[in-house]
């Protein structure tokens, strides 16, 4: 008779993990492309429901996790119109960020598409030419 061999388990627990409820959340890029694609999918056709107000949400806090390096990038852009431009865009997504309701089709477009904007200033801003001129 044979024995199926058991999974090897660790004799003790091991000590100095942080249990997933303490760490902070993480906006890493593909989390953020794919919550883009799913919104702009979803204002098309499923914009009400639990599904669309989770994804407003998560787009939420995308937005507020990439506003800090996106700000860091519009205040390093020389003066001009185009600094202008990303000041007016991270400041306009703070304050979708930080407001609820509306129109659901309007909303899941329009945060999606700022977390995009915010995403790209945010990339440049850890870009090796930025880093460099810095």
């Amino acid at each position: 008779m044979s024995r199926t061999s058991a999974p090897i388990l660790p004799a003790r627990p091991r000590t100095g993990i942080t249990p997933p409820a303490q760490v902070l959340p993480a906006t890493s890029s593909v989390d953020v492309a794919c919550d883009i694609d799913t919104a702009l999918a979803l204002a098309d056709h499923a914009p009400h429901g639990t599904a669309a107000a989770q994804l407003r949400e998560r787009l939420r806090q995308h937005i507020t996790n990439l506003a800090v390096p996106a700000q860091e990038f519009a205040d390093w852009m020389p003066d001009g119109r185009g600094r202008d431009i990303a000041l007016a865009t991270v400041h306009h997504a703070r304050n979708m960020a930080a407001t609820q309701g509306g129109d659901p089709v309007a909303s899941l477009r329009l945060l999606a598409k700022l977390a995009q904007h915010l995403a790209r200033y945010a990339a440049d801003n850890h870009s090796p030419a930025r880093r460099r001129a810095a």
